[in-house]
């Protein structure tokens, strides 16, 4: 049976479901592992914590900082010996003080994954190729196609030429946000095919937009799953291996299978 990974969950008390329904979701789904992602606007990394503790072999963490704060790197550090994979930057983040990439080289140090949010502007902008060559050994993982709206936004060959670092891979979803056609999003597909042929199948991973603003359905998820599975006839079955669920998998340090 292939190894199913969401690459990009986020749970919480609040503004997110918890994690008890997300494994639901997922088992539903055939998904048994995911990487749960710390919110935007929320520091506080305990929860994701505690549903690792209280999950074992489920799930990778990625943490949020205050990258404005002088004490940021050591935040990162801390996530670090927690065993958190990653960290959750914007590709514009950078740290007040003598240097300003503070943050993304503590992640380096670290060996941490950066989880780097759009706008898509900002992704394709040459200050954050210039980061990336500055920062060699970082590993990126650019969230959502770097936030690319299919239909609205230009310069998608600038998100593709960011491949050629070895260390970037991207992940496939968000297509319902800019489909106008519906699942299985065929305007999605060129932009889809591109990313594969620039990246390789090793360096692209998927998630399946559970939460979806909280307005997701189970026949949604386990639709996510099929698109990949039935509607992309360009895939081989090692991508879809890769894709699905191997590339996540390697990158954030999950290991073996629940």
């Amino acid at each position: 049976m292939m190894r199913l990974v969401d690459a990009h969950v986020h749970v919480g008390r609040q503004k997110y479901p918890p994690v008890e329904d997300c494994l639901t979701a997922m088992t539903r789904a055939g998904v048994g592992q995911a990487v749960l992602v710390q919110y935007v606007g929320n520091t506080d990394n305990r929860y994701l914590h505690e549903c690792r503790t209280r999950h074992p072999g489920r799930f990778a963490l990625v943490g949020m900082v205050d990258p404005e704060r002088p004490d940021a790197p050591d935040q990162v550090d801390r996530l670090a010996a927690a065993g958190f994979a990653g960290v959750r930057l914007w590709a514009t983040t950078r740290s007040p003080g003598a240097d300003p990439l503070a943050v993304w080289r503590a992640l380096d140090r670290n060996h941490l994954v950066a989880s780097v949010r759009g706008p898509f502007a900002d992704i394709a902008h040459p200050d954050f190729a210039a980061l990336l060559d500055e920062v060699p050994g970082l590993v990126v993982r650019m969230e959502h196609l770097g936030f690319f709206r299919y239909g609205v936004d230009a310069g998608f060959d600038a998100f593709l030429r960011l491949a050629d670092r070895p260390g970037v891979c991207t992940m496939w979803s968000g297509y319902h946000a800019y489909s106008s056609a519906g699942h299985p999003y065929p305007d999605a597909t060129p932009y889809l095919r591109a990313s594969l042929a620039a990246y390789g199948p090793e360096r692209v991973m998927w998630s399946g937009d559970w939460n979806r603003d909280r307005t997701a359905t189970d026949d949604e998820y386990d639709a996510a799953v099929e698109h990949v599975t039935e509607h992309l006839d360009f895939l081989t079955e090692a991508d879809r291996e890769w894709i699905l669920g191997r590339t996540a998998a390697t990158v954030f340090g999950l290991e073996g299978a629940p």
